[in-house]
């Protein structure tokens, strides 16, 4: 899986690489610039652009690798307009070497004080423009002149490529602070941050690439730790892996679902024939007795059983045996009954349990209570089902949904997926999962119920978290490859989704 740094991280990745391992400064920043310079370049030499590249480089490191960029663009012969925002006596360290450099090669520099019209002018008749204000140390809000910049930069009309950040993200929450450039670009260094994964982060950096740094980080990255893993191919297939040909139904596991309800028993047939298209062997989907006349509308895959409202205990008895997992929510209800039934469930049963929609809804105000559960358990809850169970706003958890997801795996003591875009995936003690799998296209009634069928079939035999990943990944990976094939951004259905899943099985065998 690929690292995703903090703030606090980065800084003492690069207080490690310099103090402890011998790296000067000067040669990390030289690296970044020099492998910006060349995606650039390549960007402009790709699009037969003839137009000025113009660099705005604040007084920062940030801005020196700015001013790295500047001059191997112009070594290759690249036209170039520099503009460096403030008194160039503020610029120091690596970052003052880089622009004595700049000037005694000859390089021209026009300097920013509170005028930002001549920017603007050159702007507008730039090919491309490079973000090199801020970086990854902003925790203020941007205003005046600053904001003036910003502005300008996200306004033009040509590209803009930002360098580690878009000047104005947070790099920790992704919040854009006040104001925040929405690049087309991001060439961020040495590892992803979390701020360029979520939120307005997310949004404002357009295509993100990642520029190393010219060294072995193994022993630097185990020293500064990191927040987070981006979910890869190769780690799903760690966990899904080849079938042994002598496979059974059996060996392939039972899932037991406890979904539905009257008018609701669309989203226990999603879960289902998620779980079945996801390698279930067996699925056997029980709801309650007044749900008994709508099972005759089911595939023949799926096999039914009852819920005795009146003897919840004795049902569960019976319906468990000889089960691998359990999925429970999907259009389950909100009332007595249910509670009485998902309680003995999720607190109380020894299997590894699935927790979605209804199920989650039902402990809210008492997320600490699924830490006396009895067998693993992974809640799968959208913004506001986690709101619920937090005692929170979704507003507040979307702000940082990297530590809202924390939070909430804390709390409960179970493997939380935190529904959305870049879906988290987060367990108590371990490092947090991430998927940036997936588009707009998922966003559609009873995508949330075939995750959830998904998730039960892996957890046959595998990690929770790990189980929870791969899921999550197969499931967005189906979106992705609609929307390719379709070239639309709308009209995938759930059952599309389903579909899609042994395409995207059969995908982990070309990784």
């Amino acid at each position: 899986m690929t690292p995703v740094l903090s703030r606090a991280q980065i800084r003492a990745y690069d207080e490690y690489a310099i103090g402890q391992c011998g790296v000067p400064g000067v040669v990390l920043m030289e690296n970044a610039g020099r492998g910006a310079s060349e995606f650039i370049a390549r960007l402009y030499e790709e699009r037969t652009l003839s137009q000025p590249v113009v660099i705005v480089c604040g007084t920062g490191n940030n801005g020196g690798d700015g001013l790295v960029v500047a001059r191997h663009l112009q070594a290759r012969g690249i036209a170039l307009r520099v503009f460096l925002v403030g008194d160039p006596k503020q610029v120091k360290g690596d970052a003052k070497s880089n622009l004595d450099a700049w000037r005694g090669l000859g390089g021209a520099l026009e300097t920013i004080e509170d005028d930002v019209s001549s920017l603007k002018n050159a702007l507008d008749a730039a090919s491309l423009a490079v973000d090199a204000l801020f970086g990854t140390g902003l925790t203020r809000e941007v205003n005046g002149v600053w904001a003036q910049l910003v502005d300008a930069l996200t306004e033009c009309a040509c590209d803009t490529v930002a360098l580690d950040i878009p000047s104005g993200i947070d790099a920790d929450t992704g919040k854009a602070l006040g104001t925040a450039v929405r690049a087309t670009h991001t060439l961020t260094f040495g590892h992803r941050k979390t701020g360029l994964l979520q939120g307005a982060g997310m949004l404002h950096a357009g295509e993100v690439q990642c520029i190393g740094l010219g060294i072995f980080d193994d022993a630097v990255l185990a020293q500064v730790g990191h927040r987070a893993e981006i979910i890869e191919a190769q780690s799903v297939v760690q966990t899904v892996g080849d079938r042994a040909r002598d496979t059974h139904k059996y060996r392939a596991g039972h899932i037991l679902l406890l979904a539905g309800s009257p008018g609701k028993l669309g989203a226990a047939r999603l879960a289902a024939e998620g779980a079945l298209r996801a390698g279930a062997g067996l699925l056997t989907l029980a709801s309650w007795e007044r749900c008994r006349e709508s099972f005759g509308e089911l595939p023949p895959e799926i096999m039914t059983g009852l819920v005795d409202a009146a003897d919840i205990s004795g049902s569960l008895e019976l319906l468990t045996t000889k089960k691998s997992a359990i999925a429970i929510g999907p259009g389950l209800g909100l009332d007595d009954h249910a509670r009485t039934l998902v309680d003995a469930v999720v607190l109380r049963s020894p299997l590894p349990v699935v927790v979605d929609a209804d199920a989650i809804s039902l402990f809210a105000g008492r997320a600490e209570s699924l830490s006396e559960a009895k067998g693993p358990r992974v809640l799968t809850p959208h913004s506001g089902e986690l709101a619920r169970l937090l005692g929170s706003s979704a507003a507040e958890l979307e702000a940082d949904r990297l530590s809202a997801a924390e939070q909430a795996a804390q709390r409960c003591g179970c493997v939380v997926v935190y529904k959305g875009p870049h879906t988290i995936i987060a367990a108590p003690g371990r490092e947090a999962r991430i998927c940036t799998r997936g588009n707009a296209v998922l966003a559609t009634a009873g995508s949330g119920d075939v995750l959830t069928g998904v998730i039960a079939a892996l957890l046959h035999g595998s990690d929770p978290l790990d189980a929870a990943s791969a899921g999550v990944f197969l499931h967005a990976s189906t979106g992705d490859e609609w929307r390719s094939s379709q070239g639309a951004d709308r009209g995938m259905v759930a059952s599309d989704i389903i579909a899609g899943l042994p395409k995207a099985f059969a995908a982990l065998s070309c990784s």
